[in-house]
């Protein structure tokens, strides 16, 4: 016997749905004298009262969820509760005291000290000649790596200041900074060191002997002696007040 389709059927009254099921009952092969007739004049009664009671006192296991006198130490609850907030008892702002606002290289000095702009020397200076050793020889005529001089500590607080300028004097490119065109001209960078030996000690920067790294595990062997410096110096030197506002730039997100 072949199998009927089944098709969707929508109905828009109750007089429509109770002539097709008519309809299905006639056609099937069953007794049709047990089975009961919807007819269209026929409306849904309700349920009576007692089975109605009945449903309705009907009891489900487990907790109530009208219950509402939770301790914070077994759930949750409804009813608001002032948080504990721990007495703020930290002195915010700076920590030193500066004799004049208008010197800027006191500050400067706090946070990044002379005894990092000395690391940072050294190991630039230490991997220009581990670079430069590495070079085939003969090198070719005009190789910068042949014009390299030792980097001094007040060069490269030098370098360190031009670099903080990049970031508020924005071009598309570092070349800019030296313009031939007048108009685009930035005075300063040309008037404290030339294109080329900017960019030869910009080259060869570093921060920690990559010789001594060896099995060293740490991503962040690198930068590891003089983060340590800043960080500690920063936490020291200046105490936040007791808002702070933290978002996606301050904490680590990984979301979407």
């Amino acid at each position: 016997m072949a199998s009927r389709k089944r098709k969707t059927i929508g109905f828009r009254t109750e007089e429509e749905l109770a002539d097709t099921v008519n309809e299905i009952v006639n056609d099937s092969d069953s007794d049709t004298d047990n089975i009961p007739k919807f007819s269209s004049s026929e409306k849904c009664e309700p349920e009576s009262a007692n089975e109605s009671d009945n449903e309705i006192n009907i009891s489900i296991p487990g907790p109530s969820r009208r219950e509402t006198d939770v301790t914070p130490t077994t759930g949750f609850s409804k009813d608001d509760r002032q948080p504990r907030i721990p007495p703020f008892t930290g002195n915010p702002g700076v920590q030193f005291a500066v004799e004049s606002e208008a010197d800027v290289m006191r500050y400067f000095d706090h946070y990044i000290p002379p005894e990092l702009i000395e690391i940072v020397v050294d190991q630039t200076n230490l991997y220009a000649q581990q670079q430069i050793a590495k070079m085939p020889r003969p090198v070719t005529k005009h190789a910068r790596s042949e014009e390299w001089k030792l980097v001094t500590v007040i060069k490269m607080k030098k370098i360190l200041s031009l670099i903080f300028v990049t970031g508020i004097v924005r071009k598309t490119k570092l070349e800019l900074y030296w313009p031939t065109r007048r108009i685009f001209q930035t005075p300063l960078f040309s008037q404290k060191f030339s294109r080329n030996r900017f960019q030869l000690i910009q080259r060869y920067l570093h921060f920690n002997d990559n010789n001594a790294a060896g099995t060293n595990e740490d991503r962040l062997y690198k930068i590891r002696t003089i983060l340590d410096i800043v960080v500690n110096n920063f936490g020291t030197n200046y105490i936040p007040d007791r808002e702070i506002s933290l978002d996606e730039g301050t904490l680590g997100w990984w979301g979407r």
